[in-house]
């Protein structure tokens, strides 16, 4: 599916709901083909009723399959809330509660630390007079873009070593900016090359800077401002650590239902 224009229909949509869950379109118990209803599927032969909404992330959801599909597709693309509201004529609440789930569905970041030459660098997100600053340190693979992104509370020694500790692997280059925090670093095994950015020296550290204006220009695009709460906040950044990170969940509205929708 390349565009909207080719959404399957509801019947295709459930048809194909079915077959990424259950793995079958037919009876569990006769294996008799399925007939299908609005909110069940119901077998002719043994007369057994079947609901695979029941079954899957979509439970109580009083959208069709059809709208939910053209929904993670829109949000996979990176379709804004009011765009997404607009195509589907969905209430601007609905979209964003349904954004909010898609985005809690999504699984851990579970690959391995970061290794070789890797920045790092720390970033506000939020307005300060409003008291919503949120920050945040992150690391960047120069030869292969993945990521990792963490909360943090203050940028002190500890407080970033422990994050470079938990997400790079010992033996890797790591280019960050002058902060002191970062200058025992070649205690704890690893290489390091800093740059002072007072002084008009950004070289080592562009990918990483460069990676906070992609998500900040993203959140600001989709959801309009840069103030969550935390909670909403750190699925944000878990989503867009999996874009770099395991970008095949958002290939397709086929892969991110079989990896997160089947409970």
């Amino acid at each position: 599916m390349n565009s909207l224009a080719e959404l399957p229909s509801e019947l295709k949509c459930h048809h194909e709901l079915h077959k990424i869950l259950w793995g079958t379109v037919r009876c569990p118990d006769c294996d008799h083909r399925l007939l299908y209803r609005k909110n069940y599927e119901y077998c002719p032969c043994c007369h057994k009723k079947t609901s695979v909404r029941a079954e899957s992330a979509f439970r109580n959801s009083k959208l069709s399959f059809r709208q939910i599909w053209a929904m993670i597709w829109l949000w996979q693309h990176g379709a804004s809330t009011g765009e997404i509201r607009r195509q589907l004529d969905l209430s601007y609440l609905t979209v964003r509660r349904w954004l909010k789930k898609f985005r809690l569905l999504l699984p851990e970041d579970k690959t391995a630390p970061l290794y070789g030459e890797v920045e790092v660098d720390e970033s506000f997100f939020g307005k300060r007079k409003f008291h919503k600053q949120r920050l945040v340190i992150g690391a960047i693979e120069r030869h292969t873009g993945r990521i990792k992104l963490q909360i943090i509370t203050d940028r002190t020694r500890s407080t970033c070593e422990s994050f470079i500790e938990r997400s790079i692997a010992p033996g890797s280059l790591i280019a960050t900016d002058a902060l002191g925090s970062y200058n025992e670093l070649h205690l704890l095994g690893y290489e390091h090359e800093d740059c002072n950015h007072e002084v008009g020296i950004f070289g080592p550290t562009n990918r990483i800077e460069g990676l906070w204006s992609v998500i900040k220009r993203h959140i600001r695009r989709v959801h309009g401002n840069l103030s969550f709460s935390y909670e909403d906040f750190r699925y944000l950044l878990r989503e867009h650590q999996l874009r770099h990170n395991q970008p095949e969940l958002f290939y397709n509205v086929t892969n991110y239902i079989f990896t997160c929708c089947s409970k």
